[in-house]
């Protein structure tokens, strides 16, 4: 059987009770044994909320179907003692809690090569994109040789993160909206170009609601 392409290692892909990265790469055949349950919540108004933030669909693929959520009590269960204690540090610097926290994940296979995968990640009321920096070091952990660059898509400020010990990998896209940091996985560059101006606009919107 095909092989999906080894995706970035994603902080908090194993939080969110889906596949780790390596997981990807395992033949269709195994797939259904890789696939963890999915994540469940107790009723929170911030499952809820981050549910309500995401689209429908982007570009006809159905991503609020295929959501996982949890919490941020959830998520940091599956840290290490080192991605715990950054994140910690940027929930601190931001007046931020647990109790503010919360993250989502759509992981859609769209060839028998290749898949997209879109996370949110929401600290209620903080600026997004001062924490930006820090969630780069938190993906770096898990990379053996990180690469950042910085770019513009869709008039938007948009981090790209990569392992050059994994050329084979496609880039995570990083980009802010009000209160959330979304990340992306996804080879079509028209894709991406279209999550950052929906995604953006409506976390924009929502922010100025609230």
């Amino acid at each position: 059987m095909t092989k999906l392409r080894r995706l970035p290692t994603i902080i908090l892909a194993a939080a969110l009770l889906l596949p780790t990265a390596g997981t990807y790469a395992q033949d269709e055949a195994d797939a259904d044994a890789s696939v963890a349950p999915e994540a469940i919540a107790a009723e929170d108004a911030r499952i809820d909320e981050l549910r309500a933030l995401v689209p429908e669909t982007l570009a006809g693929l159905p991503l609020r179907e295929n959501l996982q959520v949890a919490t941020g009590e959830q998520l940091v269960q599956q840290m290490s003692d080192s991605e715990r204690a950054l994140f910690d540090g940027m929930l601190e610097a931001n007046g931020a809690t647990l109790a503010d926290y919360a993250a989502a994940n759509v992981f859609l296979p769209v060839s028998d090569t290749t898949a997209v995968l879109v996370q949110p990640h929401r600290v209620q009321g903080i600026d997004a994109a001062g924490t930006i920096d820090t969630w780069v070091e938190l993906l770096s952990l898990n990379a053996a040789e990180p690469e950042v660059s910085k770019t513009v898509i869709s008039g938007r400020d948009v981090t790209v993160f990569s392992d050059a010990a994994r050329p084979e990998s496609p880039f995570l896209h990083l980009f802010a909206a009000g209160d959330i940091v979304w990340m992306m996985v996804a080879e079509d560059a028209a894709l991406i170009e279209e999550a950052v101006a929906v995604l953006a606009a409506d976390g924009d919107e929502a922010a100025a609601d609230g």
